[in-house]
C-alpha cells in the first residue's frame, strides 16, 4: 500500500534525480559508519593497545613466529630428545643459561652487572672471625689473619623518625632583676609555632607530589608509628608552605623566559565544591611552562587564552606549544614566534594505524610517517653527538628541510583525494594547517622538533592526579603547583628532591632579599646541597657503631 503522504515525481528525470539523492544519502551514511568504525577502534586501541607514537613498519620482520605453537612444540620435542641422563641434563642448563635457542635467532641473555651501593651512605661494619678452635692446624699450626673479604648488603630503617627538642636557654643577672630575662633565639621557621620542621615537610611534600601518595594514605602510615598525624595538618601545611613558596617560584619563572625559548602545555584539574567561598566545583587548568632552567606549574580557573597570555606578557621569543588555539591569544604579540609540535602530527597519523590494526595496508600513513621518522632520526644524531646549536641549524638545513618540503607536497597533493571527515582526512587537514609552525623548529638550533618536554612534565602531574583525584579548593590547587613546580625544577638539575625541599624550607624564612632568594634556585642550590649531604653523613658515621 502506498503512503499518501509521500510524493512520488511525476516525471522520469526528477525519478532520476531522486536516486541520485538516495544514493548519495546512502554514501554519505556508509562513509559515517566508516568513520565511527575507525573512531570506535582508536578508542579500543588507546585503552588497550600500546601508547606510542613511534612508527612501526608493518612491512618490517617481526618476532610473532616466536609464539607458533606448532615449531614451539618441535622444538621442545627436539630438546628432550637431547636431555636423557641427569649428566645431559645438567650439562644442558648449564649451556641454556648462557644462550637460549628459539627458531630463526639466538638470543643471548645477558644477566647485568649489579651497580655499586652509593658512597655517601653511612657504613655499619660487622666482622666475622673464626674461633680459636678453627684457627689451629691439623699438627697444631696457628693461623694469623692475612686480610678480609667484603660484601655489602642494603640495609633500611623503615621510617626513622624522632623529635627536635629545642631548648632556648634564658638568662638573667642574680639580684638585678630590674635588667630582665634574656632568651635564646630559635631560626626563623616557615611555619612558625608547628611541630613540622623542615624535614618533615620535605619528606610529605616529596610523599604527595613526586612519589604521588595521598595525605590519607600517609596518615595510614603514620599511625602504624603511633603518631597521631590527622590529614588536616599536613593538608594546611602544604597550603602554607605553598603560598609561601611564591615569589621563589615568581624567580624560577623569570630565569625560565630569560633565555628566549619556553614550552608550553596544559592539563585539567577539578576542584571540590567550596561552601564557604561560595563556589561550585569545576574543571581548572595546570598551565605548564618549561625549558632547562626549570619548570612551572601556574593553576587557572579556566582553559582561556588569556591565562598565557597574561603569564607572558614579557616575554620575548619562541614558545613551543602543541595545536591548542588557547595559545594564538600570546602568540598575537610580535615579540613572541609561535613553533609548533611535530609529535602531535605523527600522532594523527599512528592514530589511523592504531585504528586499522595489525597488517593493515595503508600506504599514504606510511609515507608520511617513514619521512617523518627520517626527520627524527636527524634529531637523535645531532644529540648523540652532542652538536652545538648552530651545527644542528646548518643540518636541518641540510638535511631536514628538502624532507619537510616533499611531505608538504605530498600532503597537499592528496588531501583532494582524501574524505576529509575520515581519520585520514583529518590528520592531513591538521598537519596542513599547523604546518607552517610545525616546521619552524629548523629556523633555530636551540629550538626542538617537538612539545614532548612540556609533555613529560605533564605526565608526574597526570600520574598523580590518578591518586589524589582532585584539589580541594582554587587556593590549595594554587598551592599544589608552586610545590610540583619546585620538585619538577629539581628534578632538570639532578638534585635530591628531599634536599633540595628541605634546604629551601629551611632558608626560605631567611630569605628576605632578592639576592638571598636567588641562592635557593636550583642552579644555585648546588654549590651547596652536596656540602650539606657530606656533612649529615659524616655525623651520621660517627654516630654509628662500627
Amino acid at each position: 500500500m502506498i503512503n499518501s503522504e509521500v510524493s512520488l515525481p511525476n516525471t522520469l528525470d526528477l525519478a532520476h534525480q531522486k536516486i541520485l539523492n538516495q544514493e548519495k544519502i546512502i554514501q554519505n551514511c556508509y562513509q559515517a559508519i566508516a568513520d565511527l568504525t575507525q573512531q570506535l577502534k582508536l578508542a579500543k586501541a588507546r585503552q588497550f593497545g600500546r601508547s606510542a607514537d613511534t612508527f612501526v613498519d608493518p612491512n618490517a620482520p617481526t618476532q610473532d613466529h616466536l609464539f607458533d605453537e606448532a615449531e614451539i612444540l618441535e622444538l621442545m620435542g627436539e630438546l628432550v630428545g637431547l636431555v636423557q641422563t641427569a649428566a645431559d641434563a645438567e650439562a644442558a642448563a648449564s649451556e641454556a643459561e648462557k644462550k637460549v635457542q628459539v627458531p630463526a635467532h639466538e638470543r643471548t641473555i645477558n644477566r647485568g652487572k649489579r651497580q655499586p651501593l652509593p658512597a655517601y651512605l653511612a657504613r655499619v661494619e660487622t666482622v666475622y672471625e673464626l674461633s680459636p678452635e678453627e684457627l689451629i692446624g691439623p699438627n697444631g699450626e696457628r693461623f694469623e689473619p692475612i686480610g678480609f673479604e667484603t660484601y655489602e648488603q642494603l640495609n633500611v630503617i623503615p621510617q626513622e623518625v624522632y623529635v627536635l627538642l629545642h631548648k632556648r636557654m634564658k638568662y638573667a643577672v642574680k639580684g638585678l632583676e630590674e635588667l630582665g630575662v634574656r632568651t635564646a633565639k630559635m631560626p626563623l621557621q616557615i611555619i612558625p609555632k608547628s611541630i613540622a620542621s623542615a624535614g618533615l615537610l620535605a619528606h610529605i611534600a616529596q610523599a604527595k607530589y613526586q612519589h604521588h601518595l595521598p595525605l590519607y594514605r600517609q596518615e595510614q602510615i603514620w599511625k602504624e608509628l603511633e603518631i597521631d598525624l590527622p590529614r588536616a595538618s599536613p593538608s594546611r601545611w602544604m597550603l602554607e608552605v605553598g603560598a609561601q613558596l611564591q615569589p621563589l617560584i615568581d624567580l624560577i619563572f623569570k630565569s625560565i623566559k630569560s633565555t628566549g625559548y619556553v614550552h608550553a602545555d596544559e592539563t585539567a584539574v577539578t576542584v571540590l565544591k567550596n561552601k564557604k567561598a561560595g563556589e561550585d566545583s569545576y574543571k581548572g587548568y595546570m598551565w605548564v611552562y618549561t625549558n632547562d632552567q626549570g619548570s612551572i606549574y601556574d593553576f587557572r580557573t579556566s582553559r582561556a587564552g588569556r591565562h598565557p597570555q597574561e603569564m607572558l606578557s614579557d616575554f620575548e621569543g619562541y614558545l613551543q606549544v602543541d595545536g591548542y588555539s588557547g595559545y594564538n591569544a600570546p602568540c598575537k604579540n610580535t615579540k613572541i614566534i609561535e613553533v609548533g609540535c611535530m609529535a602531535h602530527v605523527r600522532r594523527k597519523f599512528t592514530d589511523i594505524q592504531k585504528a586499522a590494526g595489525k597488517g593493515a595496508k595503508l600506504p599514504v600513513v606510511e609515507q608520511v610517517l617513514k619521512q617523518i621518522q627520517v626527520l627524527y632520526k636527524i634529531e637523535s644524531e645531532a644529540k648523540e653527538h652532542h652538536l652545538s646549536p648552530e651545527e644542528i641549524y646548518k643540518i636541518r638545513q641540510e638535511q631536514a628541510q628538502p624532507i619537510l618540503e616533499k611531505l608538504h607536497l605530498y600532503l597537499q597533493d592528496i588531501k583532494p583525494k582524501t574524505p576529509p571527515k575520515g581519520l585520514l582526512g583529518k590528520a592531513i587537514t591538521y598537519a596542513l594547517n599547523h604546518w607552517i609552525v610545525v616546521s619552524r623548529y629548523i629556523d633555530d638550533g636551540r629550538l626542538d622538533i617537538d612539545n614532548n618536554a612540556a609533555e613529560r612534565c605533564v605526565k608526574p602531574f597526570a600520574v598523580g592526579r590518578k591518586n589524589w583525584l582532585f584539589s580541594g579548593t582554587t587556593e590549595s590547587a594554587k598551592a599544589s603547583g608552586n610545590i610540583f613546580s619546585l620538585i619538577e625544577s629539581a628534578k632538570i638539575h639532578d638534585l635530591k628532591i628531599f634536599d633540595y625541599l628541605k634546604y629551601v624550607f629551611e632558608q626560605l624564612p631567611m630569605a628576605d632579599t632578592e639576592e638571598k632568594l636567588a641562592a635557593l634556585l636550583p642552579t644555585k642550590a648546588k654549590e651547596h646541597l652536596p656540602k650539606i649531604k657530606q656533612s649529615e653523613n659524616k655525623n651520621q658515621i660517627q654516630k654509628d657503631p662500627a
